[in-house]
């Protein structure tokens, strides 16, 4: 299988600390990885070296064959990589639509001299947005896309976790970084957000996702295969059953006496 995303080597040092220690990574479009690990083991670090928050410190790592490796957070963005954050980014202030539309801005010339001589082409491109985050919106939630211009304040926290998802989404990427979605969410809110994750799959079957998660139910039931972390390091990759039985991924994620 073709990898979409290939990472070789990849290191990311803070200091003395190595919070990712040489790790190959590959995911296939239209596939789904389920990347778990205890606390502090660099799942997280990963997301954000491999998104441009970081410099990393060696390796490599590209998108269907672009080089990603230590690029902006906007060249990355732009060659399709996007992503949601365990803690909630929302603008509560703002609305569902201007949270949303973030997720477009980094494509667009935002400059005075497009501002000033493109402002029919800049009117064509809203009127699009509105309608693209309106659609979005209503296939995780009706009641979301007839909250449009409402602040995302006003939402519960399962449509909050809709709008950063419709907000990576926006953008058509090819690879979508999910950073514990269940976080903050009732076991129930997490059923319904991942029957809204399977239903969208199942009508963009090119999207690849990897998502980083603790709660094993939701890998189980979302993840073609499981990679596990521990001290930065990749100790398991395969099916999530040979997981949950690889005495390794025991010690270091469920604990030496499970």
């Amino acid at each position: 299988m073709t990898a979409l995303l290939a990472c070789s080597g990849l290191t990311k040092r803070f200091g003395g600390l190595v919070a990712l220690d040489g790790l190959d990574f590959a995911v296939a479009q239209g596939e789904t990885i389920g990347l778990v690990g205890p606390n502090g083991s660099g799942k997280t670090t990963f997301f954000n070296v491999l998104t441009g928050l970081y410099s990393p410190t060696s390796g490599a790592a590209s998108l269907d064959a672009v080089d990603i490796f230590g690029k902006s957070p906007q060249s990355i963005g732009r060659a399709g990589v996007a992503r949601t954050f365990q803690r909630c980014r929302l603008m509560l202030d703002q609305t569902v639509f201007d949270n949303i539309a973030l997720g477009v801005l980094r494509a667009k010339p935002l400059g005075l001299l497009s501002t000033l001589f493109r402002r029919g082409r800049l009117r064509a491109d809203l009127d699009a947005t509105i309608a693209r985050a309106h659609q979005l919106a209503c296939r995780f939630n009706p009641q979301l896309g007839a909250a449009l211009f409402r602040p995302a304040g006003d939402l519960t926290m399962i449509d909050r976790r809709r709008v950063e998802i419709c907000r990576a989404l926006i953008a058509n990427p090819r690879l979508l970084l999910l950073d514990e979605p269940s976080a903050g969410m009732t076991p129930d809110e997490t059923r319904r957000l991942m029957d809204d994750l399977l239903a969208f799959r199942e009508e963009a079957p090119h999207l690849a996702v990897v998502l980083v998660e603790h709660e094993m139910d939701v890998i189980r039931r979302v993840s073609d295969r499981c990679v596990v972390l521990n001290f930065g390091r990749k100790i398991f990759e395969g099916l999530f059953d040979a997981m949950i039985e690889d005495r390794e991924v025991q010690t270091a994620y469920l604990g030496s006496g499970q």
